[in-house]
């Protein structure tokens, strides 16, 4: 384990393990490399790699390979390569990207957005790409000068020859530089000589989503296109009859009447005739594998999970290697101190399931024709969506094309395929033809891949000097891996799925820790949620830790700090957070306040939550961040992140629940999953505090440590012990 962070991979160490470190290898520099399609909107332009291109007036083109959900990443990505480029940022272009394996992320050995991975992932390949270019086009300027290559330099976008005074645009040279050979190692800047990266500009995809040209899922249209509107089934297993088939036909506009994963898709010229025509179809399920489910039995197989089903245990990771260092925890040591305890503090949790609730709602196209299979639309995997396409279709998956579009609203939930092969189904009905699907609100939140339920139970042995001596935490709930038929990690297949167990306890706190999964199958749709296993670890740990200090008689703050044994970046942002809220000041009756912190990777964050408390109602007055994530690309974004993940958060912990009643999820609409509203939001402080060169990963770890936060304010303003979410079961707010 990093001496600096926890789970902090030492991304140059894995990249280099996997033989990705050269940028020319993972972007496709070498010379005999081809490319489908230009990077540049102008043929004329120069192609370096299968991302960038410049043009004759010097314009850089650069595919982001990563999918736009809002949170910046063309920017940052764009900001690592002029860097190194030394082009005009300003001038430089950004185009979305479509899938191909020359875009995958060097860490996640795949193209995807998740797991708050693409800065991090990319940012040693894009830096590199780069420097590459740039050494490239300066060789081809020499050429063209008669002068040396070490007698040159940039400037923003243009070639210097200093002692002649001679010079030349990027886009001069281009051509001439794109055919020389690549450099195989080329060096990078010390992040002190930074000059694009951490730089504020107004972000690449501004204008676009500001005028409205930006093409989201929903947005995608071409000439003759028809729109499949769906009749579902309560579950993509369910078995059913359909009536009204006909009657559907029959209606105006409607083309086809086809089946689809889970139900029926209505082909139409328009939507609303869409709509209308699988209005007509009756459903009548015959088996549902959630027959029956409500929230009295869900809960009763939690409850039951403890004592029938056998945990597995979780073991703390090492990642610091490749493959990752597997420790178990040292039972006899943890018995020892169980066993001679003074006293023995218990605790139980739970939270329910949580919906995605993404603005855009299930959207994708899809066309089937001579050519081969189209797939368009807002796509967080579309590497197993092209996958995915080819078998539907039968196709090889070099006759399978599949285009991003900008993302409405991701937070895991379009990471999953499953409506994507809903849209190449639907396309079957009328081939030759793009067919868009759409997906109702109501459709997209009851036919959600769910953040599982969880519920936890916690233990916490205690010396006769008050001093916490060992933890130990289990979970019961349904595993993401399992329902999505993934493997765990190599060499962990018997432990505990990492995304239901994964920081159930955290590495941080130094007392001997023992992590136990309850594996069940509640036969729910489960998928990845944004934070994944810390939106429900992060409540469990950091409340339980809360409890022990007020039974001990300790102050929690202080409590945390000695447990963290001066962790060189959990500390400080706990102590910033704490002074920010005014944790040890005075206050007045009713008022309380909180503090908790999370770390996703390489991202640490404490939350310090102001709270007021009027008998039960609930008041919300301030939360204070402090967030260090390493190196900042995008400063602004950082914070934008951070906060928009704040009220993510905040969201699930006030009104997050998604109730099951006759084997069906309750929730319809944002009338059945409440949302805040802005004027409900507190004042929200957030300060940044880089603690590292190396950027980390920023999209997470500020939405699960909002529970616990405020939970503990509540307790300190002198209310009930939250112990499950939502809040909204227990005060009015």
């Amino acid at each position: 384990m990093s001496a600096t962070g926890l789970l902090n991979l030492s991304r140059r160490g894995f990249v280099a393990s996997l033989g990705l470190a050269s940028g020319t290898v993972l972007l496709g520099l070498a010379p005999q490399a081809a490319f489908a399609e230009s990077a540049a909107s102008s043929e004329e332009a120069a192609q370096f790699g299968a991302m960038l291109a410049i043009a004759p007036d010097g314009v850089v083109s650069l595919i982001v390979p990563s999918s736009e959900l809002g949170q910046g990443t063309q920017e940052a990505l764009a900001r690592m390569v002029a860097e190194e480029l030394d082009c005009d940022f300003a001038r430089m272009e950004v185009r979305l990207p479509w899938a191909d394996r020359a875009f995958i992320n060097p860490i996640a050995q795949k193209q995807m957005t998740a797991n708050s991975m693409t800065v991090v992932g990319y940012y040693a390949a894009m830096r590199r790409l780069g420097a590459t270019t740039r050494a490239m086009l300066l060789e081809a300027a020499a050429a063209q000068l008669g002068v040396a290559v070490d007698e040159l330099s940039t400037r923003s976008g243009t070639i210097v020859h200093a002692a002649s005074s001679q010079s030349l645009g990027f886009g001069d040279v281009a051509a001439r530089a794109a055919h020389l050979p690549v450099p195989e190692n080329v060096a990078l800047k010390q992040p002190s000589e930074f000059t694009v990266i951490g730089g504020k500009s107004l972000r690449k995809d501004l204008q676009a989503k500001v005028t409205g040209t930006a093409q989201f899922g929903i947005d995608v249209h071409e000439e003759g296109m028809l729109t499949a509107s769906l009749a579902l089934a309560p579950h993509p297993k369910a078995r059913f009859t359909v009536e009204g088939i006909e009657a559907a036909r029959a209606m105006p506009g409607v083309v086809a009447v086809v089946p689809v994963t889970g139900g029926m898709a209505v082909l139409a010229d328009r939507f609303w005739r869409a709509k209308s025509a699988a209005e007509k179809l009756e459903l009548t399920v015959t088996s549902s594998p959630i027959e029956g489910l409500d929230d009295a039995s869900l809960s009763a197989r939690l409850d039951a999970a403890f004592d029938e089903v056998a945990p597995k245990p979780f073991p703390k990771l090492d990642i610091s290697t490749f493959p990752p260092k597997i420790i178990m925890a040292d039972l006899e040591a943890l018995d020892a101190a169980f066993s001679g305890a003074e006293r023995v503090i218990e605790a139980a949790y739970e939270v329910p399931h949580l919906a995605h609730a993404t603005l855009e709602p299930l959207v994708c196209a899809a066309r089937l024709d001579s050519e081969g299979l189209l797939i368009r639309g807002p796509l967080q995997d579309p590497e197993t969506s092209r996958i995915l396409g080819a078998k539907l279709s039968g196709l090889p998956l070099e006759q399978v094309r599949v285009e991003v579009t900008y993302v409405g609203g991701g937070f895991g939930r379009k990471w999953g395929t499953d409506f994507v092969g809903v849209a190449v189904e639907a396309a079957r009905g009328a081939p030759g033809r793009l067919v868009k699907t759409i997906w109702t609100r109501e459709q997209d939140m009851a036919g959600d891949q769910f953040r599982p339920a969880y519920k936890a139970r916690s233990r916490a042995a205690i010396d006769a000097a008050g001093k916490v001596t060992a933890l130990h935490s289990r979970v019961a709930g349904q595993s993401i891996m399992a329902y999505h038929g993934r493997k765990g990690m190599h060499g962990m297949e018997d432990m505990g799925d990492l995304t239901a167990a994964g920081q159930l306890i955290y590495e941080a706190y130094n007392p001997e820790k023992l992590i136990e999964y309850h594996e069940l199958d509640l036969t729910v749709p489960v998928g990845f949620w944004r934070s994944v296993s810390m939106s429900q670890n992060a409540f469990f740990a950091e409340s339980f830790i809360d409890e022990i200090a007020r039974e001990t008689g300790r102050d929690p703050l202080e409590l945390r700090l000695e447990l963290l044994d001066g962790h060189p970046r959990i500390t400080p942002v706990l102590k910033r957070a704490a002074e920010m809220i005014g944790y040890g000041q005075p206050r007045e009756p009713g008022i309380g306040r909180g503090i908790a912190f999370s770390y996703a990777q390489s991202n640490f964050c404490a939350i310090g939550f102001e709270v007021g408390l009027d008998d039960t109602l609930l008041s919300l007055r301030r939360i204070a961040c402090a967030c260090d994530c390493g190196l900042m690309i995008d400063p602004a974004s950082v914070e934008g992140q951070v906060t928009g993940g704040i009220v993510f958060g905040l969201q699930a912990a006030l009104w997050g629940e998604v109730k099951f009643e006759n084997g069906e999820p309750t929730a319809r609409n944002f009338t059945d999953y409440r949302m805040p509203m802005m004027m409900e939001v507190p004042p929200i402080e957030v300060a940044l505090m880089p603690g590292s060169d190396e950027p980390g990963n920023v999209g997470e770890a500020s939405t699960p440590v909002v529970a616990p936060a405020l939970a503990n304010a509540i307790v300190d303003a002198g209310g009930p012990r939250i112990r499950a979410l939502p809040i909204a079961r227990t005060l009015t707010i």
